[in-house]
């Protein structure tokens, strides 16, 4: 059977992918060796997100000081909520492909040549192959018995003491929702920061904000290796050591390339990644790559765009990636999100200044805006509550070419947290109106 595409990979990108070629008319086939929707959908960004939503509202309530009693949280009723809740999710994933008259194979790709996958015995022809088979999780040697994103998602009980290898965003994330959940947590950073790559400006008020939740950073350490007994020690290369119930890795994800033939077609490379160009193309024409294994950042909505890119590629049409306005999001406390780049200047507006943020107790961060001569907005960072769900309005002034002035005079609902980015908007052009610069 030919196909105008086959897709390697059924996580955001490819079954995205898939469905935007199959709504463009073209015959696709998706294959997948485990579950739709992937790492992101079943282990990764949804179900760590239902547990910081789960920490949060527990956290929330202990701030406020209006709990008589410390609440009992079961994780085994959370688990089975947790899969019933993916189950819907992959179950419309596989819906909207076959809605879509994109076909599902499910089983193990193995690529023969640039036009040919084998699946099996069945061996299928395209005149266009997709890989999108995403990442996994880095690990080392020596470090006896760590678990990974996926393993601390499923566990059926809170642990005592949990240490965090790796102060990225997913250390930072899980282990703040561990410290609200009730766990003893240290996380363990070679930098002398967390949140490498993020600016200093935004990740140095989630750094100290961490210590309100009880939890110990060790910067500067580099950990030798772990050893499994009846507890864990975690020896550092300075001889230090600590103990912790259990060890979770988090040191970053590398591009999944090995196990589904790709030498055979050897792709030019870019370190681990496949080398693709603007148009999502490798260095075999009919060949493209899309998602985590085509290079950083590895994000889910980067992924999804990919997938549109490379999908109207293989359709006839001209498109060429642009990244300029991708958000980029901590889903710390209080989240981080930034967009674009910075400008010449810069203009922001404290989020203690906010009424709705006064109101949910959450007061740490600001609002930040980047621009240019004439008010054009080049960029932004927001450190605050729901900061993911506000980046959004200044990405599509940086996508639009928007200026400060056209965010300052559009009304905003009162009271929201988004009239944090109008007033800093407003701050750029005029003087605001809930808060005076000093000086």
């Amino acid at each position: 059977m030919a196909y105008d595409a086959i897709i390697i990979g059924g996580g955001p990108a490819g079954y995205a992918c898939g469905i935007r070629l199959a709504q463009k008319g073209k015959k696709v086939a998706v294959v997948e060796k485990d579950k739709v929707g992937g790492e992101c959908l079943n282990y990764g960004c949804i179900p760590s997100k239902a547990l910081i939503e789960l920490a949060n509202s527990v956290n929330y309530l202990g701030d406020m000081k209006v709990l008589k009693a410390i609440p009992k949280i079961d994780m085994r009723d959370w688990q089975d909520w947790k899969w019933k809740m993916i189950g819907r999710l992959t179950g419309g994933v596989r819906t909207l492909l076959k809605a879509n008259q994109a076909d599902l194979i499910q089983g193990e790709a193995k690529i023969v040549d640039s036009r040919h996958v084998a699946v099996g015995d069945q061996v299928y022809e395209a005149e266009n192959l997709v890989i999108a088979t995403g990442s996994v999780p880095v690990s080392f040697d020596g470090f006896d018995g760590v678990i990974f994103n996926r393993e601390i998602l499923d566990v059926d009980q809170i642990p005592e003491r949990l240490v965090i290898i790796g102060g990225g965003y997913i250390g930072i994330e899980l282990g703040t929702a561990f410290a609200k959940l009730g766990s003893s947590v240290t996380i363990i950073e070679m930098m002398d920061f967390i949140l490498p790559g993020v600016s200093l400006e935004l990740s140095s008020v989630v750094q100290k904000r961490l210590q309100t939740f009880g939890i110990k950073l060790m910067l500067s350490r580099k950990v030798k290796k772990v050893d499994k007994g009846k507890v864990f020690t975690i020896s550092m290369e300075n001889g230090e050591m600590i103990e912790a119930d259990l060890v979770l890795m988090t040191v970053g994800r590398k591009p999944n390339t090995e196990g589904f033939g790709l030498e055979n077609i050897s792709p030019e490379m870019d370190g681990r990644f496949i080398k693709v160009d603007k148009h999502m193309r490798t260095s075999i024409p009919n060949v493209y790559a899309i998602g985590d294994v085509a290079g950083q950042p590895m994000l889910a909505h980067k992924a999804y765009y990919e997938a549109d890119v490379a999908a109207d590629n293989i359709a006839g049409e001209d498109r060429e990636c642009d990244y300029r306005a991708m958000p980029i999001v901590v889903y710390s406390d209080p989240e981080i999100a930034y967009t674009g780049k910075k400008g010449d200047k810069e203009t922001f507006f404290p989020v203690a200044a906010n009424g709705r943020a006064l109101g949910m107790n959450s007061t740490a961060g600001s609002y930040w805006i980047y621009y240019k001569d004439g008010g054009v907005i080049t960029g932004g960072g927001i450190v605050g509550p729901h900061a993911s769900e506000l980046i959004s309005e200044i990405s599509l002034a940086v996508e639009a070419g928007l200026s400060l002035m056209d965010i300052g005079m559009t009304i905003h609902p009162h009271p929201t947290l988004s009239e944090g980015v109008h007033e800093s908007a407003e701050g750029g052009y005029r003087k605001q109106l809930h808060y005076k610069t000093v000086g």
